[in-house]
């Protein structure tokens, strides 16, 4: 857990639904992002697993589990340690119930898992090759580059990231 913060439950029957309430001697970034955070999930806006097909049926994966999200061929596609799966719907759509502070769009038909990156090659002509831990590749494109690398900032920092 993180040493930054307490986390204490409390049972209190008169209570029919949760109350978070958030002491701090000042309303930081991490005070932010825990209210962010909090609100994200209480609007079911986070999802936590993702229906893909696998051949002939449909099967739930992880979220965490996810290392990208890319359009190929017009298809929608997920690839995971196990495997690539098809998803349907639309690249925008899923990407507004990711997680923010762990995926990043980085380019028009590509979203990644910042957590699953095992490494990075700058180029010359400002391009960053990403390279996954499961030894997959891709590239950013530079329109998408200076969020990616304000992310990666973030977390190199212990923090998280919210637009």
């Amino acid at each position: 857990m993180d040493d930054r913060i307490n986390i204490r439950f409390e049972y209190d029957p008169e209570h029919d639904k949760p109350q978070v309430i958030i002491r701090a001697s000042e309303k930081n970034e991490l005070v932010e992002n825990i209210i962010k955070s909090i609100e994200q999930y209480a609007l079911g806006n986070i999802m936590s697993k993702i229906v893909v097909q696998d051949r002939d049926k449909e099967i739930l994966i992880e979220i965490n589990d996810i290392i990208r999200i890319y359009t190929e061929s017009r298809k929608l596609k997920v690839r995971t340690m196990a495997g690539v799966y098809e998803v349907r719907g639309a690249l925008r759509d899923l990407e507004d119930r990711l997680d923010k502070r762990f995926f990043a769009r980085i380019s028009r038909a590509e979203i990644v898992n910042i957590k699953r990156i095992s490494g990075f090659d700058l180029s010359i002509t400002g391009t960053i090759h990403v390279s996954f831990e499961d030894g997959s590749e891709t590239w950013v494109a530079r329109r998408f580059v200076k969020d990616l690398q304000k992310r990666l900032s973030f977390m190199r920092r212990g923090g998280e990231y919210h637009e």
